[in-house]
């Protein structure tokens, strides 16, 4: 009887003691990217890989474990990605997260003339990953929008 009063007190008081060290995540900060290059042939099978640089800004490290994500340029659809790898991030450090985009060509050419005049454009990403720690994980909405300097010939 004893035991089961006792268990019934500390699984719960356990629950509050973890709850409470767990701080809020913070979102990694956007830096750049880089190493970006286009694979295949044809309209149907291209894709874009690149590498994302952020920030962690958290005290503790933390995990990457997946993600999904459309990408948008000037409000238009430039593909997707799905990200499905555990990707360790060192706290109050730099990261970086390959991915491989699968591209939607009639739609980039359709407006590549558009976008070849301007010198930098709308860039948006919308999706979720999922981050956490110590083995648990939470899902957070990603709803990224800034404005990128275009460089053709740099690339």
């Amino acid at each position: 009887m004893i035991k089961k009063i006792q268990s019934g007190i500390i699984a719960p008081l356990l629950a509050v003691t973890v709850m409470i060290s767990c701080r809020q995540i913070q979102e990694p900060e956007y830096i750049d990217v880089d190493n970006i290059a286009v694979n295949g042939n044809g309209l149907s099978n291209t894709s874009l890989s690149a590498d994302v640089r952020f920030y962690n800004p958290n005290k503790q490290n933390i995990q990457f474990k997946s993600g999904s994500l459309d990408i948008y340029i000037d409000n238009r659809l430039l593909g997707h990605t799905e990200l499905d790898s555990l990707i360790r991030i060192p706290r109050l450090d730099t990261f970086i997260i390959p991915v491989q985009i699968r591209v939607d060509m009639k739609n980039v050419i359709s407006n590549a003339l558009s976008l070849s005049m301007k010198d930098s454009v709308l860039v948006r990403l919308e999706g979720k990953v999922k981050v956490g720690r110590s083995g648990v994980f939470i899902t957070k909405p990603v709803n990224y929008t800034s404005m990128e300097k275009l460089d053709f010939f740099g690339f």
